[in-house]
């Protein structure tokens, strides 16, 4: 009758137990960590986000305004090229 698993006593049980508590408790406080970390990250993300927006929106405003002023300057240039041709033709 030797030959089986012994059977833990009272104390060996209680030890096993508190392991398995404290392990779970520790399990616990790390998937609470976990959730709190991820919020963390989700809320950053949520900012980079909104500002990668205001910045896209920005940037294309001031490629707007930089393609209104380069006609400007475009139509500026044909006026005083037309007063070239102008007052070369006058002196003539």
């Amino acid at each position: 009758m030797g030959g089986g698993t012994p059977i833990p006593d009272q104390s060996e049980r209680t030890r096993d137990f508190d392991r398995l508590e404290a392990a779970v408790v520790a399990l616990a406080d790390q998937h609470k960590r976990a959730l709190k970390d991820n919020e963390s990250l989700r809320r950053a993300v949520e900012e980079r986000d909104r500002r990668i927006r205001a910045l896209e929106a920005e940037t294309l405003e001031l490629n707007q305004r930089r393609r209104d002023v380069a006609k400007r300057i475009d139509d500026l240039l044909a006026q005083m090229d037309q007063l070239d041709v102008e007052l070369g033709s006058a002196g003539e």
